[in-house]
């Protein structure tokens, strides 16, 4: 079911944030008196590459749950349209999730709220390449488009395609998992959606091809949070506690990224037991891409959310527009 990244089992206690601190270690205290964690709390990232994931594997790495007394194992889903759903289901506890997969996960009733953002920005583009004489979304007409397969990647597509005048209908969707620079690259798909500029979009220019790049916000697709961290609503009302302690050491995480680029590259390039492992040139470019976006606050804009919601109902992506609080819940910044 998983690519395992990796397992902190240790003794700490809570981490009390400071604003700018670095790699969080003037923020430890004693760990004399910290009870030796029983539960394992299972965190699933938001796919096999780990730029856009860097808090939670940054703070793996470090030893930063150990600090706060938390036993963590963390890794990628099988394939991309899972993460929410093992969190609903309590196959996991925790789970890094666009903001439009949380909407439309409440909207089919799954019981998740976002307790902080780690990427505050959108990423996700449509791609196509320099090569393929595309010169606008009207141009896909005919085309086949590849997506990672997440059911709300479809739906914001088809969102896309109608600002443009092209019908779903009138274009081929082929669904590859994490291979999308493959089905990009190998001409089997004539543009890609649902992927990641700093991710997919580097992935290209490494490969030494010219990518088109179209960011979703200059699609007609209102700014919202890339990623956001998850978990049930009966996790927050049972154990507030922890899902403090959780996202505090999440965000600690996201300033050590910050602030030591280097050390932000090694702690994905080892914590993601991939196969083959990810080639650190690709990875350092892809994070210089991915820190300038990291949250450096983890605060969500209810403002940012609200108009995300109302775009998605218009659009008919979701049947009901959803109160923010429903998102933020009693975690709402």
């Amino acid at each position: 079911m998983w690519f395992k990244a990796t397992v902190i089992a240790l003794i700490g206690v809570t981490v009390v944030l400071m604003a700018g601190c670095g790699d969080g270690g003037e923020n430890v205290a004693s760990t004399a008196n910290a009870p030796t964690p029983s539960k394992e709390w299972r965190v699933t990232l938001n796919s096999v590459d780990g730029p856009e994931s860097v808090s939670v594997l940054m703070a793996l790495h470090r030893g930063f749950f150990k600090d706060a007394g938390l036993n963590v194992w963390a890794g990628s889903p099988l394939e991309p349209n899972r993460p929410a759903s093992y969190v609903a289901k309590g196959i996991d506890d925790f789970g890094l999730v666009q903001m439009p997969q949380l909407v439309i996960a409440r909207d089919e009733g799954m019981p998740l709220v976002a307790l902080g953002s780690v990427i505050s920005q959108p990423t996700a583009a449509m791609i196509w390449l320099e090569r393929s004489k595309i010169g606008k979304i009207a141009d896909l007409r005919g085309k086949t488009i590849a997506i990672p397969g997440a059911p709300f990647q479809k739906r914001l597509l088809e969102a896309v395609l109608t600002r443009a005048g092209v019908p779903l209908e009138n274009v081929q969707i082929k669904d590859v998992g994490y291979n999308l620079v493959g089905a990009l690259m190998s001409g089997s798909a004539d543009a890609i959606f649902g992927g990641s500029r700093v991710v997919e979009g580097v992935k290209i220019k490494a490969r030494g091809a010219n990518p088109v790049i179209t960011p979703v916000q200059d699609l007609g697709v209102p700014a919202y949070e890339e990623l956001v961290v998850v978990t049930r609503n009966a996790l927050v009302a049972k154990d507030p506690e922890v899902v403090e302690r959780f996202i505090s050491v999440v965000l600690r995480g996201s300033s050590a990224a910050v602030g030591d680029p280097s050390g932000a590259v090694d702690a994905v390039v080892q914590g993601l037991e991939a196969n083959p492992p990810p080639n650190r040139r690709v990875m350092e470019a892809q994070m210089a891409a991915a820190r300038p976006l990291i949250s450096k606050t983890g605060h969500m804009n209810p403002h940012r959310a609200r108009t995300l919601v109302d775009w998605m109902y218009r659009e008919g992506l979701i049947s009901h527009r959803i109160p923010t609080e429903e998102l933020f819940g009693d975690v709402s910044q």
